[in-house]
Parts: structure tokens; sequence; C-alpha cells
């Protein structure tokens, strides 16, 4: 009895989560801009909420399960920023143009609207579908397993080693020489190079074997059979062209989640209770949504300043692929938030070029979108899906765990509040110390997915491509077959993805040695990508700081 009245949200969990939100948003900010791929930082967020709220002799799993919650939520707030707001620059942008509380409130107002969203998508999805949440699945089982200090070391380890080779590969220790580890490494023949890094030999084993091979296939089509093809007949545009159809795969992996979740599942009965349970869930969600439009229509219409059918074509764009960032989640540990940036900018900018100018009687009628609030749009959508995967890993832990939704959801959002302004302070830093941005082998960020977001702008180039790609993603994600990173592996650098998979291969073999050595080679696996994200903002900072000395 006294264990059902043990609180989560405490003052300590907001202040440990409130200090973890900080290094975690600013690590995974770096982690998406640099390498164009973004893992849950879950695992590792539970094991530090763990040992500090240890410090403080406090074993409450609850709260540890709320102080998780608050310090994750910057990591995708992170991601739908990354993914979209770099775009405006590729395109010719000025950084000057974008007003820092502008972004701020973008940044928030995305924060705000997934976390709502999620908190209203919960009971269906993980109550009534009972999806999987790997991710937190697995946080759940990691707080009550009970191995906290050992499984501490272990990350500490991981994260030295990733540190120290971090810094020998980014940081020249004699002035006018190249750093003692390369970054990229390509073999003598040429035809394979990779990225050192021990970040994305993590993110390949957190993904395990099936995913990143799919994820291998996928760049090996690119890199050993399209390209020397496109190479022998001389075409010039390879990369535009598989891009377009990469892009095409992923929209139409998209699609296919939304069809699934409005089709009725076979195994489902309509008995009694069940309709009882979809109707209380209906009834309970329907007052909140609508107020959340209510108050989302007036804040962008007046903030953005767009038309009000705009303003309600957004919100829509939003709730629709927040479910399906949901869903996708649950289903996969994958949540491809530049699909839902590409799709926002696609709809708005095609209604915008339909009525922008359109005479209605003796009025002109003006939708006042502008590129850089477009871009605005594609990074509220973008952020509130990513939030939205984010939250309902955490609900799925808090389910397991009897935590209190709400009390979740607030932690959600302090988390996403206080992450909103440190990515905000680091867009600004970010992109006054690298210029050399874009998809190209030793820019200085790769800022991948927001390339991808914004050559739509200019109309979707190889448009054959494109509409093969969506049927084949469609198609064969129907079919249920494990076809989302495949489409990552298309248009992600072969360089980059393989360390990914040699974390995949790695994965697989742990799991033949003992469960017990898979289990300490995640938590290592966790502190590979903590050492290099934590070391890179360090190191992005300095250069900031040395700028003004």
């Amino acid at each position: 009895m006294q264990k059902n009245k043990e609180k989560s949200l405490t003052l300590l969990s907001i202040l440990i989560g409130i200090a973890g939100a900080i290094p975690v948003s600013a690590s995974s900010f770096y982690i998406v801009l640099k390498f164009g791929a973004l893992p849950w930082p879950t695992i590792m967020v539970t094991l530090i909420s763990i040992s500090l709220l240890k410090l403080f002799k406090r074993n409450n799993m609850k709260e540890i399960t709320v102080t998780h919650t608050i310090m994750s939520a910057g990591s995708m707030v992170a991601g739908g920023v990354a993914f979209t707001l770099p775009g405006y620059l590729l395109l010719g942008g000025n950084l000057k143009d974008i007003d820092k509380m502008l972004l701020f409130f973008t940044i928030l107002t995305g924060s705000i609207l997934g976390a709502f969203l999620s908190y209203i998508f919960r009971k269906k999805l993980i109550e009534e579908e009972g999806l999987e949440f790997p991710i937190g699945e697995a946080a759940y089982t990691l707080v009550s397993s009970g191995k906290n200090k050992d499984s501490m070391k272990i990350v500490g380890v991981g994260t030295l080693i990733s540190s120290v080779i971090s810094i020998f590969r980014d940081f020249s220790f004699f002035k006018g020489k190249a750093p003692f580890i390369p970054t990229v490494y390509t073999l003598k023949n040429g035809m394979l190079s990779f990225y050192v890094s021990p970040l994305l030999l993590g993110i390949g084993y957190i993904l395990g074997f099936t995913n990143t091979f799919i994820w291998f296939l996928g760049g090996a089509f690119i890199h050993f059979i399209a390209a020397p093809i496109a190479k022998f007949k001389n075409i010039a545009d390879f990369d535009i062209m598989k891009n377009s159809f990469g892009m095409g795969f992923m929209i139409g992996i998209g699609i296919s989640i939304i069809i699934k979740i409005l089709l009725p599942k076979k195994h489902e009965t309509d008995t009694k209770n069940n309709a009882k349970s979809l109707k209380i869930s209906s009834i309970n969600s329907a007052p909140v949504l609508g107020i959340l439009t209510i108050f989302a229509f007036i804040i962008i219409s007046m903030i953005y300043k767009i038309s009000p059918f705009l303003s309600i074509i957004v919100i829509i764009i939003c709730i629709l692929c927040a479910a399906i960032a949901g869903y996708s989640t649950g289903k996969t540990g994958i949540n491809p938030m530049e699909i839902y940036a590409v799709i926002s900018i696609l709809v708005i900018s095609f209604l915008n070029s339909l009525l922008n100018g359109l005479k209605i009687g003796s009025s002109v009628f003006s939708t006042n979108i502008t590129l850089l609030t477009l871009f605005f749009i594609a990074c509220i959508v973008a952020v509130a899906c990513g939030l939205a995967g984010d939250i309902l890993n955490d609900f799925k832990s808090g389910f397991n765990m009897k935590v209190r939704p709400f009390e979740q959801f607030i932690g959600e959002i302090i988390g996403a509040a206080v992450s909103s302004a440190v990515i905000t302070f680091l867009f600004f830093i970010f992109f006054n110390i690298y210029k050399n941005i874009g998809p190209m082998e030793n820019s200085d960020l790769i800022v991948l997915q927001a390339s991808i977001v914004a050559s739509v702008m200019k109309g979707i180039p190889f448009i054959h491509l494109f509409w093969l790609g969506l049927l084949a993603g469609l198609v064969l994600n129907m079919l249920n077959l494990p076809v989302l990173t495949f489409g990552i592996g298309i248009y992600l650098p072969f360089y980059l993805t393989l360390p990914v998979f040699i974390g995949g291969l790695l994965n697989s073999i742990a799991k033949k040695i003992s469960e017990k050595f898979s289990s300490d080679a995640l938590l290592f696996a966790n502190g590979l990508m903590s050492g290099e994200a934590i070391t890179g903002v360090i190191l992005s900072i300095i250069a900031y700081v040395k700028l003004f000395i």
C-alpha cells in the first residue's frame, strides 16, 4: 500500500531532470547535425537518473521514471530543429534574419503540441493497441533490475573511451597540423571509406543486427550497384536522383503507417467492453484535442501572421504526423521526423502556390508565407512529432511502473522548455562556427535531413523516381517488411553507414556470447554515444569563445 503512495514528480526529480536535460539536448543537437542520425538517449538518462537519485538515498522507481522523462525530452526536440531550420541556411538564408525569440517560441510551440498530442494518444497506442515501444520497455527493465552501480561503471568506461577518440579526431594539438586520428578513413583502393566514430558504432549496436543490416543493404545498393551504373552512363545528377527516390520511399512508409492506423485489426473483437473502452477514450480525448486545436490556431495565426485556413492545415498535419510518429516508434523504435517536415513543406507550399494571389470577388487572397515562415512551420511539426515519440516511450515505461501519466506529462513539458532554450542558444553558436554545411564528405556539419527538406522547396526533382520510391515504400511496409532503415541507407552517405552496420554486427556477436555480455555491451554502447556527443558540444563552444578572444 505504501508503494502506491510514493511520489513521482518531486522537487528533486525536477532539479536533477533539468540538470540532465541541458547536456542531453546539447549533445543530441550536435549528433544530428554532425552525423545525420539521432539515437534515443532514454537508456543513458535512465542510468544517470538512477545514480544521481541514489546519491540522495532515493530508490523510488517512480521518481526515477519521471526524472529520466524530464532528461530525455530535449533529444527529440533537438532533432526536430536540426532536421528543418538548417535547410533555410542551405538555401541561402541569412542567420541574422532568424529572430532568437521567435526561434525559441517556435521550438517551444512544437514541444507543447507534441507533449499534449502524445498524452492524448497514450491510451490508444499503449493501453489499447499494446504497442511494443522497445526503448520504453528497455528503460523499465533497467530501472527494475537493481544493478545500478556496475551499470554506471560500464557506461562511464564507454564515455571515457569515446571522449578520448573524439578529442584526438577533432582537436589539433599543434597549430597548422591535422588531428592525430583522421575523420574519415579510406582504404588504399579508395572503394570504401568509413567515419571514425564511436558514436555511430553505439547507434548500430542499439539498433541491432536486423535494422542495421537492412540499413546496410540500402546503402550497399546505392554504393555498389546504382552509383557505378550512373558513373558508367555519365549521369551527373545521381545524388539528387537517389535522394528523390529515398525521400519518396520514406514518405510511402509514412502513408502506409496512416493506413495501418485507420484499418481495423483482424484480431479485434467488437465486444461491449471493448467498444465501451474505445468510447471512453474518445470522450476523454476529444475535449482536450479541441481545446489544443483552438489554442494552436490562435497562436500560429497571430505569431506567424498566416491565413486562418493555412493555420488549420498546419494543425491537422501536426495531429496526423504525431499519430504516425507514435505508431512508428511503438512498432520499430524509429521515428523518421524529417518525413513529417517534408510532408508539411509539400502540403503548405502547394496550397501557398494555389491560393496566394487568388481573387475572391473584389478581394485578393494572401497566404503570407515566406521561406523562413515555411521552415518555422516544418520545425513545429518535426519537433511535435519527435517529442511525441519520446514521451510515448516514457509513457510505456511509466505504464509498466504504474506512474501517473499526468506527472510524466508535466515532466516532459519542463524538460522540453529547458531544452528549447538550450537548443536556441546552440543553434546560433554552431552556425556561426561551422560555415561548410551540407551532405558532402568532410563537411563540418552534414545536416543531412535538413538538406533533404530543403530540396523539396524548389519542387521535387526527378518526380518519377519520387513516385516510384513512394509506391515501393508503401507496398513493402504494408507487407510488414522491416524496410524503414532501408530508406535511411539510400540517402545516408555510405561512409556513415559502415560503422553503424559494424555496431549492429557486434550486437549479433554479443548475443551469441551470453545474455549478460550483451546487456553490458548495450550499456557500453550508450557510453560510446554519450562521450563523442558531449565532447563535440564542448569543442564547439570552445571554438565559439575563441572568436571573441
